[in-house]
């Protein structure tokens, strides 16, 4: 497989979690119903009645090996980076609502598999590895060389501001060097709850660098005007509509008056949306 996007995601504390054998087997059993459901509700979706095929692959490949996530793309266009780009946040907003915090990047490489042996390999896990292990946070970036290529793709053209629900934002990331790099980072907080995030960043305090970090981070996207659209009454109890958008797709999310998940109350509704020029 030529020219793919790829992501190196490994589980934020997977290892020390391990370490206790009386949790030892809670965390195998959750992370395996983590590993089941990230197969069958993200990298796959149902599609509409009517179309020709019934499932919509994200991601070409996706594989676990102990704590680490790797993501491969469908051959690079506008369509599949924007499917890319969505379906890891919303494997990231999975995981951060088990305490399980993903850390990771994404870049552009070459990737090979053997079915025989089940081995894997490409031509830019050394840097993803790197980039991955660098970081003093949980999060995502993108490699600074896949950066043009990916902007382009997802998002069109960089914003004038940036706004909460901003698929990724270029912002200054801690690295264990103790000094920041501006990077492009993955927005996976924006549609979290806000006792998913709390129950989050406190099972962060086992690493307070990473805990401190973190919370820095989704207090700043907090910070950001933020973009929605307000329901009339025939959607409650769905009060309110927010939107991730790329240029080929969109994760949506309807809210109650408490900011809590609900589902619209008509049944049948519309979106209508247009790229900015």
């Amino acid at each position: 497989m030529e020219n793919r996007l790829i992501a190196m995601l490994d589980v934020l504390g997977l290892s020390s979690q391990i370490e206790d054998k009386n949790e030892l087997q809670k965390v195998i059993e959750k992370y395996n119903r983590l590993i089941k459901e990230a197969r069958e509700k993200v990298f796959v979706n149902d599609t509409l009645a009517g179309s020709l095929e019934t499932k919509n692959y994200n991601f070409e490949v996706g594989e676990f090996v102990f704590d680490t996530l790797v993501l491969v793309s469908y051959p690079i266009d506008v369509k599949s980076s924007c499917k890319f780009i969505l379906s890891t946040l919303r494997l990231m907003e999975l995981f951060s609502n088990e305490n399980m915090p993903l850390r990771g990047a994404i870049g552009i490489g070459d990737y090979c598999a053997d079915d025989e042996t089940k081995i894997f390999l490409s031509n830019v896990f050394k840097q993803l590895s790197k980039e991955e292990q660098n970081q003093q946070w949980a999060g995502c970036v993108l490699l600074q060389e896949a950066e043009e290529q990916i902007i382009s793709n997802v998002i069109g053209r960089v914003p004038m501001s940036s706004k909460q629900s901003d698929v990724m934002h270029r912002l200054s990331i801690p690295i264990k060097s103790d000094t920041r790099e501006i990077r492009w980072c993955l927005n996976w907080t924006y549609q979290l709850q806000e006792s998913k995030i709390k129950s989050l960043l406190e099972y962060m305090k086992g690493d307070m660098v990473k805990y401190e970090k973190t919370k820095s981070y989704i207090n700043h996207i907090k910070s950001l005007p933020d973009e929605f659209q307000l329901l009339t009454p025939e959607f409650s109890p769905a009060t309110k509509l927010k939107a991730m958008k790329t240029r080929a797709c969109m994760n949506i999310r309807f809210e109650d008056e408490n900011g809590l998940p609900a589902e619209p109350g008509c049944e049948q509704w519309n979106l209508q949306v247009m790229e900015a020029k």
